[in-house]
């Protein structure tokens, strides 16, 4: 395949997890690749994984809660390839430790600076660049299932998530006459570091396996997937919308049992 051949891609969060998988996938795909994220030595890794499978790529340090980090980063993907066609804004991170009744505002206010705020401004300073260059692109958000379900330990992640949908719908309406998608991915449990204190527990796995259909926990590749149609032409008439790579758990109905277990106060019963 080579559906974004001659496309330039920014993706934050790149160093890691669904950010790598994409960034990869992307190149595979025939993109140029600009990457973005705080922990350079991983975002160098993954830039030398998409160069040794023949792609291009630019690492470029950038902590998204900084406007001007963003701004950072899309000038250099300017400068390095002369424009920009896709923007994932995928950086984010999640409250460790924590719950509704006992959150710091500091905590707080650096998880929806990372997953809100940054989501916002990467999509704005992308979006305003594809206008300069004349129109034409694709606006990408990470969201979660977690804007759906909510858990007690992850207040600001789950409503940050929320957040992510609200904007791409937003941004949908605003582009759109420019010929600018803006759509969302909600992944359910994927294999990430993230996911650990989930997919490393047995009961949560257990509990989570008996309630999606496919009947697995996800893999960023999963993700990465979406991400690549979303970004391709095929996906043209398909904005302010979220698709939920997440093997079917959402089609299930959210229970009590289910925030015990995100609580960690009990272990559910089988359904």
């Amino acid at each position: 395949m080579n559906r974004l051949g001659g496309k330039v891609a920014v993706v934050t969060g790149g160093g890691y997890g669904n950010g790598r998988a994409i960034a990869l996938r992307f190149a595979e795909e025939g993109a140029a690749v600009v990457l973005g994220d705080i922990d350079e030595e991983r975002m160098a890794e993954t830039a030398e994984l998409v160069c040794a499978r023949g792609g291009q790529a630019e690492a470029v340090r950038c902590d998204v809660a900084r406007k001007r980090d963003i701004e950072h980063l899309i000038r250099r993907a300017v400068d390095s390839f002369g424009r920009i066609d896709i923007a994932v804004a995928n950086a984010g991170i999640v409250e460790q430790d924590t719950d509704c009744l006992r959150m710091a505002e500091e905590q707080w206010d650096r998880v929806l600076a990372v997953n809100l705020k940054g989501v916002f401004f990467t999509l704005q300073t992308a979006a305003n660049q594809m206008i300069a260059q004349g129109g034409g692109g694709r606006l990408i958000a990470l969201a979660s299932i977690m804007a759906e379900w909510g858990a007690p330990i992850t207040p600001a992640y789950c409503a940050s998530k929320g957040g992510v949908k609200q904007l791409v719908k937003c941004f949908a309406m605003a582009c759109g006459r420019f010929g600018i998608t803006c759509n969302a991915i909600a992944p359910g449990f994927i294999d990430t570091a993230m996911t650990r204190m989930i997919t490393e527990n047995p009961v949560m796995v257990s509990y989570l396996l008996d309630r999606t259909p496919a009947g697995r926990i996800g893999q960023p590749s999963d993700v990465a997937h979406v991400a690549a149609f979303l970004a391709s032409e095929e996906a043209a008439f398909l904005t302010g919308t979220v698709i939920y790579p997440d093997g079917g758990i959402t089609a299930g109905l959210y229970s009590a049992a289910a925030a015990a277990v995100f609580s960690g106060t009990t272990q559910p019963e089988r359904a």
